[in-house]
């Protein structure tokens, strides 16, 4: 039963994190689809109709210094949710209750159908030299609004990722980089992450994400490893 809390927690903390960060990007998305779409007809110079579709990952090139690599998309996280809310929602189940149904049941379904909604709608690309989050059509996400800037971070900028709770059972993606102003450094978890009591057992001092697992985070690690990205062992 510990275990199976255990993994209750971490999804609350998913949820958490995932609306701290990439939530709060998708929020802008209305208020900035004007800008981009009088932008894109400038890209199309031929008289020739374009018949390309328009979640063709060539969109995404003007994004990359490079080769640009799409991560595939991963249901595991939305569907996980949405079996734990069925298991305490779902009339004839054994851990069904109106307590539980309230407490665990309906929640999970609703954070589900959000994982299952930013795993449609967003992106993970690596290029020669960047990591980026954006939208799946290719387009950028805009500024983040929590720390400022676009959603592209440089591979010489991290000073540690990592996968939790583990590899073998990813729920949260985490990157730490110091491309991000030093003063946003200690925003949300990044307090804790580079209070003196972390830097003392080895962390290294800069910007905190956190993104829910919603792509193949083993071709994900492969790419950060690929690219050299700096990890603490």
């Amino acid at each position: 039963m510990n275990r199976f809390s255990d993994i209750l927690l971490l999804f609350l903390v998913c949820g958490a994190a995932s609306a701290f960060t990439t939530t709060s990007s998708l929020a802008r998305l209305s208020s900035r689809s004007r800008s981009v779409a009088s932008v894109e007809p400038i890209k199309t110079t031929s008289s020739a109709p374009d018949t390309t579709p328009s979640s063709s990952c060539s969109r995404t090139t003007h994004l990359a210094a490079g080769p640009l690599e799409v991560i595939d998309p991963s249901y595991n996280l939305a569907v996980g949710s949405l079996a734990l809310g069925a298991v305490f929602g779902v009339p004839g189940s054994p851990l069904k209750s109106k307590l539980s149904a309230f407490i665990g049941g309906i929640p999970l379904l609703l954070f589900g159908l959000f994982l299952a909604f930013q795993t449609t709608t967003l992106r993970f690309t690596l290029d020669d030299d960047n990591f980026s989050l954006v939208k799946s059509s290719g387009e950028s996400l805009g500024e983040n609004v929590v720390v400022g800037g676009e959603n592209v971070w440089a591979y010489d900028k991290f000073v540690n990722y990592d996968l939790f709770p583990s590899r073998s059972f990813p729920i949260l993606v985490y990157f730490k980089e110091t491309q991000t102003p030093e003063e946003m450094w200690n925003v949300g978890p990044g307090e804790q992450a580079n209070s003196e009591e972390a830097i003392a057992k080895g962390a290294v001092p800069g910007q905190v994400h956190f993104f829910p697992a919603i792509a193949n985070t083993e071709d994900l690690i492969s790419g950060f490893e690929k690219h050299g990205c700096a990890k603490i062992d």
